[in-house]
């Protein structure tokens, strides 16, 4: 069974609402009851990130549990749906305070003002964590105001002026909540709305022509549903975190074309020449021009974010490929996943129901799987955007390639607060 983190998106972090203390505390004001006790949310923003670019969102660079939030909105909502109290916190990583939760992270108290207090009743909050400028249209939820209706099932696409349209990192959450006279202090988790996949790799095989590798999928989807929210704070990035992984396809609308790319490394952007003087069948590792620091010597990295979508029977959910510059394959790679990591549980989103379903006897096999929100793909180990020794691991920090020689196959590495971080191999 695969190990899959709860967030609804790829680790880079995770987002909640919670106190640096107590978590579900009840705030009585010295202990009154009569309606005047404090009704607050704690708004923590666990793991910031670094590695950020001036694009929206940030990149995925390896497996460590972070993300890049600007924004939050809040909506309380009633039974019937209706935004009865909403508020937003604009530049997140400016006007929030550090906490000591987990070793990291920030956070910012909201209280309700007296003049909005929510009355005795039934609700349920909703929260969503994103970065300016981003590159979906997130419009039908920003926009709305006190008094507009709220749906959950929220349909997002891409901006038509969208520089990336295969995944940006987003965050998302909701908690029922019963108001009492007592004041309250509740936690809304926020979990990564997306997954993500790296590449990691190093002994290229040398091929005349050979210009690029790529990461192809059997479909990607083209929008994604904000619902189904799974509210749970991991205590692990991506691995024992119980009957909190869940198995969510939140992905809808696929592309018309199958087998297309997810990302592609250039290999010019790495060696100098492609070639192979010492005649050893690989790329020469002395012709390379990484950056040291951050990389192990010859390797090569991609990443990217990626909206969840199910499996297409008959065909490779991953297929790692080496092409001319024109695109022609030159050779192919199947990405397995380990067995453990294998699933038959998949709630999805039917679009002929507008609704999420369980889907009835669902299996995967090892060439042929979902692609789960909030479950990291990597194609060798890396858990660290800046590693200290690049190449290495200490036991606690893992920056190791995979090697390309003489294998056939692939298999992923998944993980991370992310819920699972599934190690992709290559046999």
């Amino acid at each position: 069974m695969k190990k899959k983190s709860v967030l609804f998106a790829w680790t880079a972090g995770m987002v909640m609402f919670s106190a640096c203390s107590s978590n579900d505390d009840i705030m009585g004001n010295g202990g009154r009851n009569d309606g005047n006790a404090a009704q607050q949310f704690v708004l923590q923003v666990a793991s910031s990130g670094d590695g950020l670019t001036t694009r929206a969102g940030r990149p995925l660079e390896s497996s460590k549990a972070q993300q890049d939030v600007d924004n939050v909105k809040l909506f309380v909502c009633d039974v019937s749906d209706n935004v009865v109290y909403t508020t937003q916190i604009s530049d997140w990583e400016t006007t929030s305070t550090d906490c000591s939760v987990g070793g990291h992270g920030k956070e910012e108290v909201i209280e309700i003002p007296s003049d909005s207090k929510l009355p005795q009743g039934t609700y349920t909050v909703y929260a969503i964590g994103y970065s300016n400028n981003s590159d979906y249209d997130l419009d039908a939820i920003t926009d709305l105001q006190k008094g507009n209706k709220f749906s959950e099932n929220q349909l997002i696409s891409f901006k038509n002026d969208a520089g990336n349209k295969i995944g940006e990192e987003i965050f998302a959450g909701s908690l029922p909540l019963t108001v009492s006279q007592n004041g309250f202090k509740k936690p809304v988790v926020l979990n990564r709305q997306v997954a993500g996949t790296f590449a990691y790799i190093t002994d290229i095989p040398y091929i005349e022509g050979a210009a690029k590798l790529r990461l192809v999928a059997s479909q990607l989807n083209t929008q994604w549903v904000f619902g189904n929210f799974a509210s749970v704070d991991l205590a692990n990035n991506g691995s024992n975190n119980g009957n909190n992984v869940k198995y969510v396809v939140n992905g809808a609308t696929p592309s018309p074309d199958n087998n297309e790319t997810v990302y592609e490394i250039n290999l010019s952007d790495w060696f100098n020449n492609i070639e192979d003087k010492d005649n050893d069948n690989l790329i020469d590792a002395n012709e390379w021009k990484g950056d040291a620091t951050k990389y192990a010597q010859g390797s090569v990295f991609a990443g990217s974010f990626i909206i969840p979508f199910e499996k297409v029977d008959g065909s490779n959910t991953f297929k790692l490929q080496m092409t001319k510059t024109d695109g022609t394959v030159l050779r192919e790679w199947a990405v397995k996943l380990p067995s453990d990591q294998l699933s038959n549980t998949l709630t999805a989103w039917n679009s002929n129901t507008n609704a999420f379903e369980e889907v009835k006897d669902y299996s995967e096999t090892a060439n042929i799987y979902s692609v789960f929100r909030n479950h990291l793909y990597g194609i060798g180990q890396r858990t660290s955007d800046n590693p200290t020794k690049p190449g290495t691991s200490d036991g606690t920090n893992s920056d190791i390639p995979i090697s390309l020689n003489d294998k056939q196959d692939l298999t992923l590495r998944v993980n991370d607060n992310w819920e699972v971080i599934h190690n992709m191999e290559i046999e």
